[in-house]
């Protein structure tokens, strides 16, 4: 869905010129970094929905909003959206957990939606899913909490703590330095009081997903 990194030509050539000088003085540091990180990312498991998704007509999720011009996502693909924002997400659930986001379906009847009259920002699909995952470190969190796991706490806490620099977060959420200091701050000091209020009332879909799934 996006597209990053370019390189240039003469840059590359420089790079080959230099790591030939260096070759004799045996693996840098940065080298080995390097090298633990991409072990590290191809270990990973590549995050995979484990709800049932509706297949997208024409395989083209994305449209020209018939109200007011801009780009959207056609309603009848939304879960092939959010499918491939999973895919896409840089970070980790906590383990046992499976992706079990409650999706809305825009294409059946009985709903009484009318497809043409539903826009869906471009966009919604990536905050849907940092959402989720949110929620599942919140939940990880306390469970941890309640059962006096602090090794528990503090590994969970490592994650919620990079919610406001996940990309959609930046992108989207109005004052995200203000859950920072209000939700997440506290409870790093001790103090999870507004991160469990804010977890009964901001993840009700997601204590939904994870009862359905026990």
């Amino acid at each position: 869905m996006k597209t990053r990194f370019t390189a240039a030509m003469g840059v590359a050539a420089a790079g080959v010129l230099f790591t030939g000088m260096l070759a004799g003085c045996g693996t840098t540091e940065a080298e080995r970094n390097e090298e633990a990180a991409r072990a590290e990312a191809s270990a990973r498991p590549t995050p995979e929905p484990t709800m049932t998704l509706r297949p997208c007509p024409g395989g083209e999720s994305l449209r020209i909003d018939p109200a007011g011009g801009y780009v959207s996502i056609a309603p009848d693909c939304f879960d092939q959206a959010v499918a491939e924002a999973i895919a896409e997400f840089p970070e980790p659930l906590p383990a046992g957990m499976e992706w079990r986001i409650e999706l809305s379906n825009f294409s059946d009847p009985s709903s009484g939606t009318q497809q043409g009259g539903i826009s869906i920002q471009d966009g919604v699909q990536d905050t849907t899913v940092a959402g989720y995952w949110l929620c599942a470190w919140m939940d990880s969190y306390l469970q941890a909490l309640d059962s006096g796991d602090a090794a528990g706490q503090d590994h969970s806490m490592e994650y919620l703590a990079k919610y406001t620099s996940l990309p959609s977060t930046q992108e989207f959420m109005v004052n995200p330095e203000v859950f920072d200091a209000s939700v997440i701050a506290p409870a790093q000091a001790g103090d999870p009081a507004q991160l469990r209020e804010y977890f009964k009332g901001g993840c009700s879909s997601f204590r939904r997903s994870a009862e359905s799934s026990r």
